[in-house]
């Protein structure tokens, strides 16, 4: 894919030494140049859509805590069934 307008050439030329320095990383030092490499490529943070979730995080309680809330919302409420939806 190929530039127009001024700015093209001095793009070009960039990533040409850029290139040029990642030639001269040493061998030791390559994954950690390409982990830098990937996070400068990828799209940024404000870009990606933000997943909201409706839960606030997991529950530590007890097994039947569901059960018993039925019973108080019920018993509160006057309601007489012990069926659940």
């Amino acid at each position: 894919m190929r530039r127009s307008g001024a700015a093209a050439p001095a793009k070009d030329k960039q990533r040409a030494e850029a290139h040029q320095l990642l030639d001269k990383v040493p061998g030791s030092r390559l994954d950690e140049a390409a982990a830098f490499l990937r996070e400068l490529a990828a799209p940024a943070q404000a870009d990606k859509p933000q997943r909201r979730f409706r839960t606030v995080g997991v529950f530590d309680g007890e097994p039947d805590l569901g059960r018993r809330a039925k019973e108080a919302a019920r018993r509160e409420l006057g309601g007489r069934s012990t069926r659940t939806a």
